[in-house]
């Protein structure tokens, strides 16, 4: 670290702001999370000095990327999480002292982002393809969370029988979203001249992560926030506030009815439904006691009403797509706010004269988004469901 404070600025500068910490109990030789570097002294130890500086030349890239305090894939398991950061840094920046996996060697594409590939691993881990690589040795076992050393040589299962799984859990194991740390971490590229071993092109990367983007989670939380009603109820057991219990006051019973619209057009993927359903579960966590649900396409293919998480849910339609269909329907039934799910391929809706419904357009896609915002912002705030 020493050196790398002239040769490595932004890589010494991110370390710098994590407390190094011993863990022997951790499968993996490093990891970070919650301000920590936490190293395991027994594998590190059996590591050669060219092999543990790029173990954390890795974990400092990674930080840069904002992994562990940023974004958590809905849905992923931690496995999930770490071997989906693992896969970003394997097809970004060159390691050649240190294994770690690569999209080729998953069968995955190259050049897609975190989350992509954390839901890629996850649905691989449901269908069991990705256990039967891990038990049958076809791939390296080195890396950040994965491996002891270099050229893999070294520590396939952990010293006490781990397997490939419980590393990547490992490597994920203190992440949590920390928007100051995140922010700490931008100043650091922000203000970054030199990028030392960091290529042009993860050097480009790491600058537009730097751009506004919108968190469609945050924008849930503050859309339940706008569009929460409230009755006043008179009641005996409060005093009046200007007569005192010579005469009723009154509370306020805070009620809202949200309606989230899944478009299930031909055009939509069955992973991206999938995740739709997950956008829809996590309404619970923001304060909601209820959510009705419609399926849509040309028309409103199935009603349901929830009030608890799904896994699973049939989908009826896959035909082509109406707004319109959503927008009539909330407006007869007066709800306070509508989620639309969608991936915008539609022409624009009409609305309603009289039309109090609070609406959040979710879009699949950065596309998506960029194609239809303009029109979607007339009538109610727009988010992207999925972040680069």
């Amino acid at each position: 670290m020493e050196q790398w404070f002239i040769m490595e600025p932004p890589l010494f500068q991110v370390l710098c702001l994590h407390e190094l910490t011993a863990n022997t109990s951790m499968v993996c030789p490093l990891r970070c999370g919650r301000k920590k570097l936490e190293y395991n002294p027994l594998i590190v130890n059996e590591m050669s000095d060219d092999a543990l500086e790029e173990a954390m030349r890795a974990e400092a890239v990674r930080i840069l990327m904002k992994h562990p305090y940023e974004r958590r894939p809905e849905g992923c398991s931690q496995r999930a999480m770490g071997l989906g950061s693992n896969l970003v840094i394997g097809d970004n920046y060159s390691h050649p002292r240190f294994r770690i996996e690569t999209p080729e060697e998953m069968g995955m594409k190259k050049g897609m982002n975190y989350e992509w590939y954390a839901r890629a691993v996850e649905s691989m881990s449901e269908s069991g393809g990705e256990g039967q690589n891990e038990g049958d040795g076809s791939r390296s076992s080195a890396g950040t969370g994965n491996g002891n050393g270099s050229d893999g040589e070294e520590g396939e299962e952990g010293e006490e029988g781990k397997g490939q799984g419980d590393k990547h859990r490992d490597l994920a194991e203190l992440w949590e979203e920390d928007e100051l740390t995140a922010i700490q971490i931008n100043e650091i590229i922000a203000t970054t001249k030199s990028w030392g071993s960091i290529g042009g092109d993860l050097a480009e990367i790491l600058q537009n992560s730097l751009k506004a983007k919108i968190n469609w989670r945050n924008i849930f939380a503050g859309f339940r926030a706008s569009v929460i009603s409230s009755r006043r109820k008179l009641t005996r057991m409060k005093p009046n506030r200007r007569t005192g219990f010579q005469n009723m006051g009154s509370v306020r019973q805070f009620d809202t009815k949200l309606l989230v619209a899944v478009d299930v057009s031909g055009s939509i993927s069955t992973k991206s439904l999938q995740y739709f359903y997950g956008v829809i579960n996590s309404a619970f966590r923001y304060g909601f006691q209820e959510i009705d649900v419609i399926q849509f396409d040309c028309g409103i293919t199935a009603v349901q009403s929830l009030k608890k998480v799904v896994k699973k849910t049939p989908i009826i339609g896959r035909g082509g797509t109406s707004f319109q269909e959503p927008i009539d329907y909330a407006h007869e039934h007066e709800y306070d706010g509508l989620v639309i799910l969608t991936d915008g391929y539609a022409p624009e809706p009409s609305i309603p004269d009289g039309f109090r419904t609070g609406i959040l357009w979710v879009c699949e896609s950065e596309e998506c988004h960029k194609m239809n915002k303009n029109w979607m912002e007339k009538s109610g705030r727009t988010c992207v469901m999925q972040l680069g």
